[in-house]
């Protein structure tokens, strides 16, 4: 039989061969390695998400690959567009300036004007000399006119018009005149082609057509433009013998314009013929 010191040892060793049983391996929780954790060895996508996931990189890639072509031709056209157009009014703009230095050259070749033929108080006319000159500038205005376009054309049409005007041949100045109407410019020098125009016909006794390119005029016209339009208007009526209709024009024009500069000339007119007021 064991004694008391052998049994006690036996029993030791029995305790500690159960709780080996029992225990725990190191680290078995925070390696995690049936968790997924940092230990854990990289877990693939499964094979249908690789899948959709490559097939959208593709599309996404053709979709670039596929229009960028497109996209850069797109680029490519609108700036051709905007090159064709800049180079188009850039030349227009140098088109322009070179009409311009044409007629600024013919001006300073022509005959100065003297103060009786700018105040009409010339009563001998011009010399013959000084009447060819005029004559020819207005041949080579003309000239240019008929190259030119826009307002370099009105001009020109409107320089050829008052040189024949001064060298004495109305039926020219009338037909130059008409011309720079006709090219349709706008604001004051439109104003200008429309009104010289209308002088001439005024001139050549023909107030009815002189009336009517006053009137074809108005409805592009604003401001001072306007105004001087429809008192011009009034006035030819006047002048023509047409009482009525001028009174009524100059009516119109006062009830119309009572802040406008032009006033008192309405109003002169109006006393003329005889107010009903």
């Amino acid at each position: 039989m064991a004694n008391r010191k052998e049994r006690r040892a036996a029993a030791r060793n029995k305790g500690n061969d159960e709780n080996a049983n029992e225990a725990l391996e190191p680290d078995a929780v925070l390696d995690g390695a049936e968790l997924g954790g940092p230990g854990a060895p990289a877990m693939p996508f499964p094979e249908h998400e690789e899948d959709v996931l490559f097939k959208t990189q593709m599309k996404v890639l053709n979709l670039i690959l596929g229009h960028w072509k497109m996209g850069l031709a797109v680029i490519g056209g609108a700036l051709l567009v905007v090159l064709a157009i800049g180079s188009y009014q850039t030349s227009q703009i140098e088109e322009q300036r070179g009409y311009q230095a044409e007629i600024a050259d013919i001006d300073r070749r022509m005959p100065a004007e003297t103060a009786e033929e700018r105040f009409g108080l010339n009563t001998t006319g011009l010399s013959p000399e000084v009447t060819a000159n005029v004559e020819e500038g207005a041949r080579r205005y003309e000239k240019i006119a008929s190259g030119a376009k826009g307002a370099s054309a009105a001009m020109a049409w409107l320089k050829s018009g008052a040189a024949w005007k001064r060298a004495g041949d109305a039926e020219k100045a009338l037909a130059a005149f008409g011309s720079a109407h006709a090219v349709g410019a706008k604001g004051v020098l439109g104003w200008s082609a429309g009104s010289q125009f209308a002088a001439a016909q005024a001139d050549s006794g023909d107030m009815a057509a002189a009336i009517a390119t006053l009137e074809s005029m108005r409805s592009s016209q604003t401001g001072l433009e306007s105004q001087q339009t429809d008192l011009a208007i009034a006035m030819l009526k006047e002048e023509s013998g047409d009482t009525a209709a001028a009174k009524v024009a100059y009516q119109a024009f006062i009830d119309a314009n009572k802040s406008s500069v032009l006033i008192e000339q309405a109003t002169d007119g109006l006393s003329r013929l005889g107010s009903d007021q």
